[in-house]
């Protein structure tokens, strides 16, 4: 077993006292005049203090010098700790992010197949969401700030393009397949770096927008081999992923600059959000449609009712992981976790639910879209890396320098 931090520093600090008194031992004492005999007693008081003081003087000094190299030496101990925490979370939660996206994309799927009524299915994740936040709080996992007005009204925009989000998302999701629909999800990095451009970014790499061009043409060419093809899906996935750009950005800023942390963003999202939708739903009329076909799918399916509160508590697991990992990170880095992720949900959407009809231009449309995502992941990857290091480097050199 490891020593204990006490123990390992109280043997630290012996062993540098035992150095510093063979190094006191082993200093010579300057020969200068005072130290010869002298006929004057006050000569003799004068060398006998300067004997004595030299070894304790430069004891003294070497005593400093190491307690400074001690605490620098801790100083940096807590900076490169503080690093690591920071990139430890950073991974985790765009793990977690990935993870949650993809299994909840084919449980919206089957839950909707089932239960085709997305204002209504968005209006139970929000209460979902705002119960699992209030849940948080009082068993002392989360920090919620009481709800204030002012908050509320600084996080509109936020708000309001999750929802737009979110509803053309599952009109999307309702009328693809799976592959088909991660595709055209792949389109939102390309949107955020459009946007950021537009907002005054430098002008990204040729890498970049060569990757960028075979996302592009990849969307282009699995619309052209897609015999099933619909204006209203491909339409509402790409009104989708325009509104996520938007919405991720929006996150990024909010979280940065006003000081709202994921829980509190989660919470304002569904306070905010829920009086709208169930206006909607009421409105409509979709609120009894939707609760007679519940009433009615929970007594034909035995396994309904589990996978729609699955699906509605990964709803706010997802909201979470989402606030998390855009605050963490980037909101490209969010992006770019989703794009890895439909990867994978691209190849599983091929054999779990079907309704692909393969040509060789869908094909080749996914393999280009695929291989741009990735690529264009690798690049950003790379960059973020380069720079990092660039400023651990120019911190440790200013470092030294002061």
């Amino acid at each position: 077993m490891w020593p204990s931090t006490s123990s390992w520093s109280s043997l630290q600090e012996s062993f540098r006292c035992l150095q510093l008194m063979e190094a006191a031992k082993k200093l010579p004492i300057p020969i200068t005049m005072d130290l010869l005999p002298s006929s004057s007693p006050k000569g003799s008081q004068s060398s006998a203090q300067h004997v004595g003081d030299g070894p304790d003087v430069e004891r003294r000094r070497l005593v400093d010098v190491d307690e400074q190299q001690h605490q620098s030496n801790e100083e940096r101990f807590d900076h490169l700790r503080s690093l690591y925490s920071q990139h430890l979370m950073s991974a985790a939660s765009a793990a977690a992010y990935g993870v949650v996206g993809l299994l909840m994309g084919f449980v919206n799927k089957a839950v909707l197949m089932q239960w085709p009524y997305p204002n209504s299915f968005l209006t139970l994740q929000m209460v979902a969401s705002i119960l699992v936040v209030y849940a948080m709080k009082t068993w002392g996992l989360a920090n919620v700030q009481p709800f204030q007005l002012r908050a509320a009204k600084e996080l509109l925009p936020v708000v309001f393009f999750y929802n737009t989000n979110v509803a053309f998302a599952l009109a999307a999701v309702k009328s693809l397949s799976i592959p088909v629909y991660h595709v055209l999800k792949r389109l939102t990095p390309v949107m955020v770096l459009v946007a950021k451009f537009i907002l005054g970014g430098a002008l990204p790499s040729k890498e970049i927008t060569l990757s960028v061009m075979t996302i592009v043409s990849g969307c282009i060419m699995a619309g052209i081999g897609d015999l099933s093809f619909e204006w209203s899906g491909y339409s509402a996935a790409f009104i989708s992923c325009a509104l996520q750009s938007t919405y991720l950005l929006l996150v990024e800023r909010s979280g940065s600059e006003k000081g709202f942390n994921s829980m509190e963003l989660l919470l304002y999202n569904g306070l905010l959000s829920l009086p709208v939708l169930i206006g909607i739903i009421f409105a409509t009329g979709e609120v009894w449609n939707s609760a007679e076909r519940i009433i009615l799918e929970s007594k034909t399916s035995l396994i309904f009712l589990p996978l729609l509160a699955a699906s509605l508590m990964m709803g706010s697991l997802l909201n979470y992981c989402l606030f998390l990992c855009t605050l963490c990170n980037s909101a490209l880095t969010t992006t770019i976790v989703g794009t890895l992720r439909s990867v994978l949900g691209t190849v599983m959407g091929f054999f779990v639910f079907g309704g692909v009809k393969v040509t060789v231009f869908i094909l080749l449309g996914i393999t280009f879209n695929t291989v741009g995502g990735v690529w264009y992941t690798a690049i950003k990857f790379k960059e973020k890396h380069i720079k990092e290091r660039t400023v651990i480097t120019e911190q440790h050199n200013g470092s030294k320098a002061g």
